[in-house]
């Protein structure tokens, strides 16, 4: 049995031990002088707490209650109990509030000597005694010292978080411009002293128009807190700042623990502050300060400075984040503050969502149906467009590989056309070398002019065919005898029709003159009479030209065997040939097409099938019925 009692009993050491995480060798101990409570001090301890459980690391918050303290003798009782409480010395301590420090300074100088300590303070100034702080005696100044000054000696690194009392009253003044008072809301802790000699000193130094009234526990009772907040209007500015009350008092607890929610239902001003209370609530109306976040973050580095091995001495003094002004948007507009009034570079919380904001998701919905929409679009275009150039690219193949075709055939026609009167002059003119009768050589001699005139056709058109292909082809302007140009081409053609065909030609009774291409003109109306006399073995064969209402009109028509109707439309196109039987190179009426166009004018034809054709042109011109002297420009 005391065997068995034995083992029980050192179970149960053992759990306990581990049970209590002071007891270990790696713990933060974070002390606060009054408790966690505070929306400020449980938001540091649950930020530390979070951040380093995650790492295996205890965190242990200890609540000194010094405002209940009445003399040494409850300090002397509380530092008894963290003796006995915390053995072994903690890694790192986190004193939220120098009177922690100052009421620890025992421990500080054996037990927890060379413990590396931060110290989160808003002061300049602490006690030198423990008896001045429990007496709150901020008015003699022998009783008080630097901060830094106090703490050395000591491994400790300090945290400052600054009152920023002068700007958070010049917020105050933009959104209500006709204050004159400050109420300030205090309890009687020696920080709510401090702070209000704070205060006191900027309204004097930056404000003197403004009155100060201060409102403080146990001065006042809640209640009576509460009904002297209801009298005040817009011009005041009321700042809370802390009101702290032992629940042993008479007071009626439920006011008591919920003054901060009281506080903004009997104030018809908005209630601002100088430290963050978690405005996000709406109870108050906020101010200028560093936020508990950012405070936090900033203890965090620190301990994990201290953590990796830097002594807490060797971590200079700094302020504990970057002050902003913190404002709750309903707050201030419920208490009837305009928004027009509200400053531009101020945090807000529980702002009304903006239009974007309160139909982001409509806005991006549509902006990604748009997107999607213009999306399908953009490719259906582009498919079109592909296909378009693939349409194009086939025919541009389409057309060189015509091309090519027409010139392989070309060159194929234009060996046997060339060949042709070449066999013939060649053949003849060794006929008339050998001829004895008079009437062969005559008959040779026409022969072989009647080719010597085909071959220079050819060449003809194949030098005008190269100019074309170079952009070169000439045009020189001159003044034009119409009608005479026409008379002369029928004394030259008269002989060319085939046998029973006769050639007629029709022009107006009046001459007319025009200023043009002499040349180009008759090249395109010879090579309209050549065709005809081809193709024509019976009937007649007409030529004339009329005038239009900006020009002139020429044709030539004949009672030849006519074009089939699918091939109307590839006339005037290069190396085009029906007839393979008769001569030619099928370039006449494609360089005709070139000229014409080069005039601004039109060209066609019209053609039956076994009835013949009509080939025409227009050109713009000015007309005259005299022989004067005209001059212009090629159109």
């Amino acid at each position: 049995m005391k065997r068995l009692f034995f083992i029980l009993s050192f179970i149960l050491l053992t759990c306990r031990s581990l049970a209590l995480p002071h007891d270990k060798d790696d713990y933060i101990l974070v002390v606060h002088s009054i408790n966690f409570s505070e929306v400020w001090t449980q938001g540091i301890y649950e930020a530390i707490n979070n951040t380093f459980a995650k790492e295996n690391m205890s965190v242990v918050g200890e609540e000194l209650s010094i405002p209940a303290m009445k003399d040494t003798t409850d300090v002397n009782e509380k530092i008894g109990i963290l003796r006995k409480k915390y053995t072994v010395p903690p890694k790192v301590i986190v004193c939220i509030g120098d009177p922690s420090w100052l009421v620890c300074r025992p421990l500080f100088e054996k037990e927890w000597k060379g413990v590396p300590t931060i110290i989160c303070h808003s002061q300049e100034l602490i006690p030198t005694k423990i008896e001045y702080l429990l007496g709150r005696d901020l008015q003699t100044i022998q009783h008080m010292a630097l901060t830094e000054d106090q703490v050395k000696g000591y491994n400790v690194t300090r945290l400052i978080q600054p009152l920023f009392v002068k700007e958070t009253i010049e917020t105050i003044k933009k959104l209500q411009p006709e204050l004159n008072k400050i109420v300030f809301i205090r309890d009687n802790r020696y920080i709510s002293l401090y702070t209000e000699q704070e205060l006191s000193k900027t309204m004097q130094a930056d404000f003197p128009e403004l009155k100060l009234k201060v409102l403080s526990t146990p001065d006042l009772s809640t209640e009576n807190l509460l009904d002297s907040l209801s009298l005040y209007g817009k011009e005041t500015g009321i700042i809370y700042y802390s009101w702290f009350v032992f629940k042993q008092t008479q007071e009626n607890h439920y006011l008591i623990d919920n003054v901060q929610k009281m506080t903004n239902s009997f104030s018809q001003p908005p209630v601002y502050l100088l430290a963050d209370l978690n405005i996000e609530t709406g109870n108050f109306a906020g101010g200028h300060y560093i936020s508990e976040n950012d405070f936090s973050k900033s203890v965090i580095s620190t301990i994990r400075l201290i953590l990796g091995g830097t002594e807490a001495r060797d971590i200079s003094t700094h302020i504990g984040g970057e002050p902003h002004t913190h404002l709750n948007y309903q707050h201030l507009f419920n208490h009837g503050i305009e928004p027009s009034r509200f400053p531009l570079n101020a945090i807000y919380y529980q702002q009304p969502p903006t239009f974007f904001q309160k139909y982001k998701i409509h806005i991006f919905s549509a902006f990604a149906i748009i997107c999607l929409l213009a999306t399908i679009a953009v490719l259906r275009f582009r498919l079109y467009f592909q296909k378009l150039k693939q349409e194009e690219e086939r025919r541009e193949k389409e057309k060189a590989e015509e091309a090519n075709r027409l010139k392989s055939a070309f060159l194929a026609n234009m060996s046997h056309e060339i060949r042709t009167p070449l066999n013939a002059i060649v053949g003849f003119s060794n006929l008339i070398a050998h001829s004895e009768s008079p009437e062969d050589t005559i008959e040779f001699c026409n022969i072989i002019e009647t080719n010597n005139e085909l071959l220079l056709q050819l060449v003809n058109d194949i030098l005008d065919l190269s100019k074309i292909e170079a952009d070169q082809l000439e045009f020189t302007f001159s003044n034009i005898d119409v009608s005479a140009l026409f008379i002369t081409l029928a004394q030259t053609f008269k002989s060319r029709p085939k046998e029973g065909v006769t050639l007629e030609y029709s022009i107006p009774e009046r001459p007319c003159y025009i200023y043009s291409e002499k040349t180009r003109l008759t090249q395109v109306i010879t090579n309209f009479l050549t065709n005809a006399c081809k193709f024509t073995f019976e009937g007649c064969i007409k030529m004339g030209y009329e005038e239009t209402g900006n020009g002139l009109r020429f044709y030539v028509s004949d009672t030849g065997k006519g074009i089939a109707k699918e091939n109307v439309l590839h006339v005037f196109e290069r190396f085009a040939k029906f007839d393979n039987f008769i001569q030619g190179t099928g370039l006449g009426l494609s360089i005709c097409q070139t000229i014409v166009k080069r005039l601004n004018g039109e060209i066609g034809v019209e053609s039956k099938e076994g009835k013949g054709s009509i080939f025409w042109f227009t050109i713009p011109c000015e007309v005259h019925h005299e022989n004067i002297v005209i001059s212009g420009s090629a159109q």
